[in-house]
């Protein structure tokens, strides 16, 4: 959004006006603010309560026995806490071996953390175990080309998607990774190992472009793992969870830097998500011809008009030989600009969170931010990580992924659920979801822990989650029945980063659906963690212990 467009000021005015938008805060950030690592500041949780990462001390000094007990270690949502003995700040392979030395040695649980932006309990460890939090472990490899021609590189398991997307722009020639997620500031360990994906259909998940990994297992061993060497091991090694050690390397496919036309449209939900017998192929042809699609809802977007006025934010995004215009000032300018409507906006969802009655009169005027039909061609990493400052704006998650059928009917029944009960709930006074409904569509990847996971190459899934602010009341209660509605209808599986550990009965429903997956998973698993460094109470569940 333009800062002097009347948008904008009508935006920041209602904020000001609602004593949402404190006469201090506009004060911007320099156009490079979203490259720089910050340390994390307090935020809220969601349960109402105050937490920070905790100071950390250098790796020699926790080698030392250094207690962190007076801590608390929260992930970025605020939604989970840890309490770990120790919490460990490697910087080399060296030191990762060493940790695992030492926690075998005085038998403790080790678990990773970095940014904290997964919802789940997987870097939670407490009282009877090591934290490690890999921030540090950012080096990246120079990029190596194949007899083939194919571009690959190395990069720790600390690195940073920003950080690699500068290094790879800066290269000659200058490369970019086919497929990714829009937050830049997230790192490609737990990216990768979580399972996470983009919008590019056609590229599958992230871990899919993975051709190898590094990973110190229990015993202190540095192991390395390759499709030609093992493709069962290589596949449980790449979406790992965490459960097979300390990852300290990926190698990804890149290629070279091509440009995306970005479209944004704005059709009306009726438009598609009505009948499925007449959306389904729309939605069809829509994702089939496009190299990436996203859709996303906010609710109430029509004021008092009903779902069937409301409008949906369609993107997509299509290869092209055109002309990038993308302009260094300008884009730097619109991510301060975009970072301080993000910060804006999220003192807006937090008053929502706390009154539930204003969500269908604040969020038409939060959807103006990006109710502009637009299309413009820029360089792929541009294009991909559209919006700046998402980061600073902590919200709840949940996201569960199912095969599409063969005309998408599925999807509109899948999306129009949420719709319909969404203004159910506002019949009685019930907010549960103020911020969006996003979806997006990848073809099936070969890793066994992939949600996405399967035998057929070109079967396609879709991904499909809803956002609210931390503290929105009632979103635990509505996330789990969309859950088990897409569960019981389109045998749907938890994205591994997201919420989905307080889904009644999900982890039965898991062994049930995929017992025999996981099982290959795990006889994996026991070769390099025999006794259970790593596991998690969760994730021993799943894998049938």
């Amino acid at each position: 959004m333009n800062p002097k467009s009347p948008r904008f000021v009508l935006f920041a005015a209602f904020l000001m006006a609602a004593g949402l938008l404190p006469s201090n805060s506009l004060a911007l950030e320099s156009a490079g603010a979203r490259r720089l690592e910050k340390d994390v500041s307090p935020i809220t949780g969601w349960d109402g309560q105050e937490y920070s990462e905790p100071s950390v001390a250098p790796l020699e000094k926790r080698l030392l026995g250094i207690s962190t007990k007076s801590h608390a270690w929260s992930n970025w949502a605020g939604n989970q806490v840890a309490d770990p003995v120790q919490i460990f700040t490697p910087k080399s392979i060296n030191d990762l071996i060493a940790i695992v030395t030492q926690a075998k040695a005085a038998n403790k649980k080790v678990r990773a953390a970095a940014t904290g932006h997964s919802w789940s309990s997987t870097s939670v460890v407490n009282q009877d175990g090591y934290m490690v939090n890999v921030k540090s472990m950012n080096k990246i490899y120079q990029p190596v080309q194949g007899a083939d021609g194919t571009w690959t590189v190395e990069v720790e398991t600390g690195v940073t998607l920003q950080e690699l997307d500068d290094l790879l722009r800066q290269h000659n020639p200058p490369l970019a990774v086919s497929s990714n997620i829009v937050i830049e500031s997230v790192r490609y360990g737990g990216v990768m190992a979580m399972g996470c994906h983009g919008a590019a259909t056609n590229a599958r998940t992230m871990p899919d472009l993975v051709t190898q990994v590094k990973i110190v297992d229990s015993n202190g061993t540095l192991n390395t793992f390759t499709k030609d060497k093992d493709p069962v091991e290589f596949s449980a090694a790449t979406v790992n969870l965490g459960l097979l050690g300390i990852i300290y390397s990926y190698t990804m496919e890149v290629e070279p830097m091509f440009n995306l036309k970005m479209t944004d449209t704005h059709p009306l939900v009726d438009d598609i998500f009505s009948d499925p017998k007449v959306g389904g192929p729309k939605l069809k042809s829509m994702v089939l011809n496009s190299d990436q699609t996203q859709i996303f809802y906010w609710p109430f977007n029509t004021p008092l008009l009903g779902a069937s006025n409301d409008h949906l934010w369609v993107k997509q995004w299509q290869r092209t030989n055109l002309t990038a215009t993308d302009n260094l000032l300008k884009d730097g300018l619109q991510d301060v600009f975009e970072t301080l409507e993000t910060s804006l906006g999220s003192n807006a969802y937090s008053f929502m969170a706390l009154n539930p009655a204003s969500t269908p009169f604040i969020v038409p005027i939060l959807y103006q931010a990006v109710s502009r039909d637009t299309s413009v061609v820029l360089h792929a990493p541009n294009a991909i990580h559209y919006r700046a400052g998402i980061d600073k704006m902590p919200c709840l998650d949940v996201e569960m992924i199912f095969k599409v059928d063969s005309n998408f009917e599925n999807v509109v029944k899948a999306w129009r659920y949420v719709i319909d009960e969404i203004y159910n709930h506002a019949k009685a006074d019930k907010y549960p979801i103020n911020l969006t409904m996003e979806m997006r569509f990848v073809k099936a990847s070969s890793m066994l822990m992939s949600p996405a996971y399967d035998e057929d190459p070109e079967a396609i899934y879709c991904t499909i989650e809803v956002l609210s602010a931390v503290n929105t009341k009632d979103f635990s209660d509505f996330s789990i029945k969309m859950a088990q509605y897409w569960m019981d209808n389109f045998q749907a599986k938890p994205h591994w980063a997201k919420m989905w550990e307080h889904v009644p009965g999900i982890v039965p429903y898991l062994r049930q659906k995929a017992g025999a997956q996981y099982d290959k998973f795990e006889a994996v698993r026991q070769k390099y963690d025999p006794n259970g460094m790593f596991m998690t109470g969760t994730f021993a569940g799943v894998l049938g212990h």
